[in-house]
C-alpha cells in the first residue's frame, strides 16, 4: 500500500506554482514592462522587484492553502474512477479559481497553470498513480 502525505502534496504546489509565475515574468516580457520600465534607478529596480514578487508569493500561499486538501483526499479514494474523476475536477476547479482571481484578463494563462498542474502532478506523483491504477477498484 502506497501513502501520499500532505506533506509532498504541499511541495508539488509550491513548486509548481514558482515555476508557473517565474514563467509567466518572463512570458511576454512581463517584468520587463511593470518592473524595468517603470524604474529609473537601481533603488526603483529593487523596490518594485520586491512588490513584484509579494503578489505571487501570497497567491502560491492561497492556492497551496486552497488546494491541497482536495489533492490529497483524491488519493485517499479506493476506486479508480472516482480518483480519475476527483483529479480533472480539481483541475478544473484550480483552473476557474485562477482565471477569476488572478488572471482574469488572460484566459490562457489559466490553461498554462492547468497543463504545468498536470505535468507537475505525473512528475510529483508517477508512481503513486501507477499503484493506484495496479490496485484498482474499479
Amino acid at each position: 500500500m502506497f501513502k501520499v502525505n500532505i506533506v509532498k502534496i504541499i511541495v508539488f504546489l509550491i513548486v509548481k506554482y514558482l515555476v508557473f509565475f517565474t514563467l509567466l515574468a518572463f512570458l511576454g516580457d512581463r517584468f520587463k514592462l511593470i518592473v524595468i520600465n517603470n524604474s529609473n534607478n537601481t533603488e526603483e529596480l529593487l523596490s518594485n522587484s520586491f512588490y513584484y514578487l509579494i503578489y505571487p508569493l501570497l497567491i502560491t500561499v492561497l492556492f497551496t492553502f486552497l488546494f491541497s486538501m482536495p489533492f490529497y483526499f483524491s488519493f485517499r479514494v479506493k476506486k479508480v474512477i472516482y480518483f480519475v474523476f476527483l483529479v480533472i475536477a480539481g483541475l478544473l476547479v484550480e483552473y476557474f479559481i485562477y482565471s477569476e482571481i488572478a488572471s482574469a484578463t488572460d484566459f490562457k494563462n489559466g490553461l498554462y497553470n492547468g497543463l504545468l498542474t498536470l505535468l507537475f502532478f505525473v512528475f510529483f506523483f508517477s508512481k503513486e498513480i501507477v499503484l493506484k491504477f495496479k490496485q484498482a477498484k474499479l
